[in-house]
């Protein structure tokens, strides 16, 4: 199993998670407050194994991979920014489905490259 399909089960996990969060949401369901620090967290470290898996690689790298990256990327910060910082205490579920959205796409590209 190379690097980047580890990078992609851990976005796949992450994005398990997120869709149980969501659901949560959408049931007005109480969920432990580490829930959402650890999906955030899931997703960093699969941020950081992708990150490695582009920096050890000896052939070139495709562009959908930079995509992919980058997409994830931007689904996390989004994620940190609608979440933590403009609205810690509300969970929209607008942006729930916009953050998510976002990160299916990179996850899409990924799966695209790493199979």
């Amino acid at each position: 199993m190379s690097m980047l399909q580890i990078a992609f089960a851990m976005f796949a996990a992450g994005a398990g998670g997120g869709l149980l969060f969501t659901t949560l949401i959408v049931l007005n369901k109480r969920y432990p407050r580490w829930f959402g620090s650890g999906h955030g967290l899931l997703g960093l470290s699969a941020l950081a194994v992708l990150a490695y898996a582009v920096s050890q690689s000896t052939s070139p790298i495709s562009s959908a991979t930079w995509w992919a990256a980058g997409v994830l990327g931007m689904a996390w910060c989004g994620g940190v920014v609608m979440f933590r910082v403009l609205r810690p205490k509300s969970r929209p579920l607008v942006l729930a489905l916009m953050h998510g959205g976002l990160a299916l796409a990179g996850i899409y590209l990924l799966y695209r490259v790493a199979f």
